[in-house]
């Protein structure tokens, strides 16, 4: 027989757990995981996502500066002489034809 090794209890053969005070007698508890690692490279992965949102958010809050711009650049600009159509080849006639 072993005794546990935490209340110093006996623990009988097959006897995985100390019926006394709960501690694992023949079976090893696994550490935790380590989760400061993946939680720090998602915050830093979230604020990266923030910075690019914001600097979209901004860009295109600026663009009322470019419509003004490009408003300015048209009203700049001659407007197109008006040219005269072209005369059509099709002969139109309003009136009844024939004798």
């Amino acid at each position: 027989m072993t005794r546990c090794p935490r209340c110093q209890a006996e623990i009988r053969a097959g006897q995985d757990w100390c019926l006394e005070c709960g501690a694992a007698a023949r079976t090893r508890l696994a550490q935790t995981p380590r989760w400061r690692v993946p939680v720090a490279a998602g915050l830093a992965v979230a604020a990266l996502c923030g910075v690019a949102l914001a600097f979209a958010f901004a860009r295109l809050s600026n663009t009322d500066d470019d419509v003004r711009a490009a408003k300015a650049a048209t009203a700049a600009q001659p407007a197109p002489a008006a040219s005269t159509p072209a005369p059509s080849p099709f002969t139109t006639s309003t009136g009844p034809t024939g004798p």
